[in-house]
């Protein structure tokens, strides 16, 4: 899939996106999350007791989207398939450069965030809009 310039650059600075996973009952449940966007898939991770696991291996297909300006421009909403996969974040090293400084400011050190955060998630990208 191919995303557009224009939307390529905001994939990669932002820090935060909007995962949106559908619960038991059909509610779509966003949640913003840390993210790394690799091109044909994002990664992020989730605390082992978090709701969204659930969803996500119920129901993968999900929608993530990026805050929009405050008059509503530069939308970015992605589909995809989300699956849970093996790992921590010490073994995706980009996604730890991103995130480090807040990482060590909210859990004191890359390693206590890894164990809070041990499940990894990634969202194979099929579909881009925005205006």
């Amino acid at each position: 899939m191919e995303i557009p310039e224009v939307f390529r650059k905001r994939l990669t600075d932002a820090e935060v996106i909007w995962l949106t996973t559908v619960g038991a009952d059909g509610t779509p449940q966003p949640n913003p999350v840390w993210f790394h966007w690799e091109g044909e898939s994002v990664l992020t991770f989730s605390r082992a007791d978090a709701r969204r696991l659930d969803h996500i291996r119920q129901r993968p297909r999900v929608s993530l989207h990026l805050n929009s300006t405050h008059t509503g421009g530069e939308v970015t909403v992605l589909t995809g398939t989300a699956a849970v996969i093996d790992g921590s974040p010490m073994d995706f090293p980009d996604y730890v450069a991103k995130y480090r400084p807040e990482m060590e400011r909210l859990r004191g050190s890359v390693e206590d965030f890894a164990k809070e955060y041990s499940v990894p998630m990634r969202i194979f990208l099929s579909g881009v809009r925005g205006f």
